[in-house]
């Protein structure tokens, strides 16, 4: 998820990156962020929410590869620039990445 401010009450909206199916320039500034039912009107630019996207989708590529790699540390930096993108604490981060691993692994995915 990326985390934008509602251009109506300034409170921050979390919208998944994989639900955006369009982003436009709104005339009275900022972006409509489209999902697949429903839009958002939100303060940060299109470029901005743009930005946000590609760096959210390629911070989660290169955590998931650290992961299959079973590298930790670099695991643990990457869920931090996720969490950061989100607006989570760093406190978050190893509880989070900790129940992941305690997971059972998905042994069809490969």
């Amino acid at each position: 998820m990326i985390r934008l401010t509602l251009k109506s009450n300034k409170k921050p909206i979390y919208i998944a990156p994989e639900a955006i199916t369009a982003i436009c320039d709104n005339r009275d500034g900022g972006a409509e962020v489209y999902s697949s039912v429903d839009f958002s009107l939100v303060t940060e630019s299109p470029e901005e929410v743009v930005r946000k996207v590609l760096e959210w989708k390629l911070k989660m590529a290169k955590y998931k590869a650290s992961l299959y790699r079973g590298d930790m540390g670099a695991a643990e930096i990457y869920a931090s620039d996720l969490h950061m993108l989100v607006g989570l604490g760093d406190a978050d981060i190893y509880k989070i990445v900790g129940e992941f691993l305690k997971e059972e692994p998905n042994h069809d995915a490969r």
